[in-house]
């Protein structure tokens, strides 16, 4: 039997701090009777081992869910069993299914969990809900609630979303529906005073701590490839599905951040963004060189000679 197929565990959820990261738990405390959870960033990865000395007492093993911590040695010498649950692209070398350690970039966060999870259908009522979650999540964009349920969760926070849809009850109410409609009207005036800076290769960078999705969606409708919208701590760094643009390419490229093909966050100090956006349009402009005109292969180039 899988260790981790037991709803009698008690379980130390960490999971990522977005909507993706949100629903993952939903199903982690569907499926478990007794779960502590911490939502967690990637600016906040030097504060697991301090939760889990904090909780010692209080669980038998760790689940990381839309998330994966690069001190895992660390983690697992604290002596409990750890499963890891993640879809970043940038975590790829971490992936050991015999050590229950799973990055499956093919789905988001939730989904993962939820067919890790759901092996005797007891999560069944979750489906939709991690549906609308995927769809958002991969930027499969057809399903139009998935922008609405995204937009609940910026405006309300993890907790209230945790809460609000903990039973995959989707059908939002009238007092939501009307928020909806107001925040639409909000992001219009919002985006037609947001200051921005166009960058190279069709880039953009603007500052704000709201209406992160519509604000690029807005930027690519525009036409721009790729942008970079600062929020404290960090850069959200975007690229349109036609732009050929690989951000987990740029993040290599900078040493630090992690995420998708396109979407990534990168930490970062507003006393140094000016650096920092540089650095991301530098390493953008030699992603693209590099796919346009990758590395010639010396034993090839000496092949082709001989000829």
């Amino acid at each position: 039997m899988n260790y981790f197929h037991n709803t009698k565990l008690r379980i130390l959820n960490f999971t990522h701090s977005d909507m993706d990261g949100a629903v993952s738990n939903i199903v982690v405390r569907n499926y478990y009777n007794k779960v502590i959870t911490e939502p967690i960033s990637h600016l906040q990865e030097n504060t697991i081992l301090q939760k889990m000395i904090k909780f010692k007492d209080e669980f038998d093993a760790v689940l990381f869910t839309d998330y994966c911590p690069q001190n895992l040695n660390e983690i697992k010498a604290f002596g409990k069993p750890v499963l890891v649950l993640d879809h970043h692209e940038t975590v790829k070398k971490y992936n050991n299914p015999k050590d229950f350690v799973y990055i499956c970039p093919g789905y988001c966060g939730a989904k993962l969990v939820y067919e890790y999870l759901n092996h005797d259908d007891v999560l069944n009522h979750l489906k939709e809900l991690v549906d609308i979650v995927n769809d958002i999540d991969l930027y499969i964009n057809k399903d139009p609630r998935s922008k609405h349920f995204n937009s609940l969760y910026w405006d309300m926070g993890f907790n209230w979303f945790v809460n609000r849809f903990y039973l995959g009850e989707i059908e939002l109410n009238k007092s939501e529906k009307a928020f909806l409609v107001r925040r639409m009207k909000e992001y219009k005036d919002y985006f037609a005073n947001l200051e921005i800076s166009e960058l190279r290769n069709g880039g953009v960078f603007c500052y704000s701590e709201k209406f992160l999705h519509e604000i690029v969606e807005s930027l690519y409708a525009e036409g721009y490839k790729w942008c970079i919208v600062y929020r404290a701590g960090y850069l959200s760094v975007r690229s349109a599905e036609d732009s050929g643009i690989d951000l987990t390419e740029v993040v290599k490229t900078l040493g630090r951040g992690g995420g998708l093909e396109h979407a990534v966050g990168i930490p970062q100090n507003k006393d140094v963004l000016d650096k920092l956006i540089a650095e991301v349009d530098e390493a953008v402009d030699t992603t693209i060189k590099l796919k346009e005109n990758p590395p010639a292969d010396e034993f090839m180039n000496k092949l082709q000679g001989a000829k």
